[in-house]
């Protein structure tokens, strides 16, 4: 089995210099590339071609369907029935967590070129699939060995994506009170890497000079990411950027009707459980703002009932996770005045 060593690019016009950044790492053999129809329409041939020119390669095609957990078991069974060497994914989150998770079960490099960075998912040693009903969940892997983002490509995705994707750099601010409390209260032990990483992500993002989002923007939003994913790596866990509020959304996923982006819904349970607990939420909701990141749960077709039902089965959502929640006021009478609040101020 071959050896890849890590290699990261964060630049303009990246998705061009593929086969240059593949030849560094001396990448050939059996590839399967993996996209999906509408990414590989927009792209496939341009990435394609260029691990094509790589010395000694055979390129398999694969367009995935869909993202579900036996899914991407069957694609390891492939791989491995294949005696491929490297995966390559292009695309959005479906593509790389398909990907990502058919590499770590059967072992083979994966090259990650993510089309969107809707959340930090593109380096995260995590992979989100769908179980037989449909439901999400979240899955240990290995982070991508080489991680190729393309901020032009970023740039043209949707402009959606993009603030889903400050929302989730944003939710590591709940994510580390979080880790915290559980320290204080023995109920977790503290990773001093993984900690600094996650913070450094979140300070990269809300001490920018950046007021719009622009491709300089992009770079750094890419860059904390990178560092949200490194940090998990450190911590072996998704505990230094998921909090209560990936709880929270978590629940929202079961139980709300309305499907929103999970950057989303993670910057709204940011927001939210800071003000429930009486912190200061005012950066974090400023810099949302400041980006046009619409986090009101009216009209992201969030119901009061709903808002209080998923508050409610939140700390349930993770048996294996002790959070804020946990000794938080989470009577209705309360959820729902702090539903009425947000509505009011967001």
């Amino acid at each position: 089995m071959k050896k890849l060593d890590n290699i990261l690019q964060i630049k303009e016009n990246s998705i061009n210099e593929v086969h240059e950044i593949l030849l560094t790492g001396n990448v050939n053999g059996k590839i399967l590339f993996i996209s999906d129809e509408i990414v590989n329409g927009l792209y496939g041939e341009k990435v394609r071609k260029q691990l094509e020119n790589l010395p000694d390669s055979t390129i398999t095609t694969e367009l995935i369907s869909n993202n579900t957990l036996s899914y991407a078991m069957s694609f390891a069974e492939k791989i491995i029935s294949m005696e491929v060497d490297y995966i390559v994914g292009l695309g959005g989150g479906k593509v790389l967590d398909v990907s990502k998770y058919a590499a770590y079960i059967s072992k083979r490099p994966f090259i990650a070129i993510p089309t969107t960075v809707a959340s930090d998912g593109v380096a995260s040693p995590v992979a989100v699939l769908m179980r037989h009903d449909n439901k999400p969940m979240s899955l240990n892997c290995a982070m991508p060995t080489v991680i190729i983002i393309d901020v032009a490509l970023i740039m043209d995705s949707p402009i959606n994506l993009i603030k889903a994707g400050i929302g989730d750099t944003l939710s590591n601010y709940m994510a580390l009170i979080d880790w915290e409390y559980a320290c204080k209260k023995g109920k977790d032990e503290m990773n001093g890497f993984a900690y600094l990483m996650s913070q450094t992500a979140l300070d990269a993002l809300l001490k920018t000079k950046y007021t719009k989002i622009c491709k300089d923007f992009i770079r750094v939003l890419a860059d904390t990411h990178v560092m949200s994913g490194i940090a998990m790596s450190f911590s072996g866990s998704s505990r230094p950027v998921s909090g209560s509020e990936h709880m929270f959304s978590r629940a929202l996923d079961y139980y709300c009707d309305a499907h929103n982006l999970h950057g989303i819904q993670v910057a709204l349970g940011t927001v939210a459980i800071l003000k429930l607990l009486g912190k200061d939420y005012t950066d974090v909701k400023d810099y949302l703002s400041q980006f046009e990141v619409d986090i009101n749960p009216s009209r992201l077709g969030i119901s009061r009932e709903t808002f209080v039902k998923c508050m409610q089965a939140a700390p349930r959502t993770r048996k294996d996770r002790f959070t804020t929640l946990h000794t938080a006021d989470l009577s209705t009478e309360r959820l729902q005045s702090l539903y009425d609040e947000l509505v009011r101020e967001l």
